[in-house]
C-alpha cells in the first residue's frame, strides 16, 4: 500500500512541477518533488528502499518528461542510496538534520546527474552545475517546513510505515 501511495506521490509531484511549478522558477530553476520525496523516503527507510523509491520515482519521472529514458531513475536511485546509507545516523526527530540531508541530498543530487549527463553525451560545463545546484538546493529545502512533519508522521505513525 505504502508504494501505490509513493506512486500516487510522485505521479502528484510531476504534475505540479510540469504545471504550478513553471511559473515559479527561481534563478532559473524549479523545485524537485520527486527527488525531496526520494530523500525523505530514504532518510527514514534506508539504502535498499531509498534506492528502490529513487528507481520507480525517477523512471515515472523520466517516462512523464525527460528527453533521456534512465537519467533521472540512475540518479534518483543513486541519491536514494546515499541518503540511505545516513538513515542510521540520523536524528529524524529534529527538524534541522532532515532539512539539512534534503539540502546537501539535493546537492549531490546535481553532481550525481550532472556526471551521467555528461556520459550520454550532453555538454558538461562546472559553471552550469553551480549556477543549477545551489539554488535547487536551497528552493528544495524551502518546501521542507511543508512536507517534514507530514512525511514524519506517515513514516512512522502512518501509512508509509514498514
Amino acid at each position: 500500500m505504502r508504494y501505490f501511495v509513493l506512486a500516487l506521490l510522485g505521479f502528484l509531484s510531476l504534475i505540479l512541477e510540469s504545471t504550478i511549478f513553471n511559473e515559479l522558477i527561481i534563478a532559473g530553476v524549479k523545485p524537485d518533488l520527486v527527488l525531496v520525496i526520494v530523500i525523505l523516503f530514504a532518510l527514514f527507510n534506508g539504502p535498499r528502499q531509498g534506492a528502490l523509491v529513487g528507481l520507480g520515482l525517477g523512471l515515472l519521472e523520466d517516462i512523464y518528461l525527460a528527453k533521456y529514458i534512465g537519467l533521472n531513475a540512475i540518479s534518483k536511485f543513486t541519491i536514494g542510496l546515499i541518503v540511505g546509507f545516513m538513515e542510521k545516523r540520523m536524528y529524524k526527530d529534529n527538524f534541522l538534520v532532515p532539512v539539512l540531508g534534503l539540502f546537501f541530498g539535493s546537492l549531490i543530487y546535481c553532481a550525481i546527474y550532472f556526471i551521467y549527463s555528461g556520459m550520454v553525451g550532453y555538454p558538461l560545463s562546472f559553471g552550469r552545475l553551480l549556477k543549477i545546484a545551489l539554488p535547487m538546493a536551497i528552493y528544495n529545502t524551502c518546501f521542507a517546513p511543508f512536507i517534514y512533519g507530514r512525511f514524519y508522521k506517515a513514516s512512522t505513525k502512518g501509512i508509509l510505515k514498514a
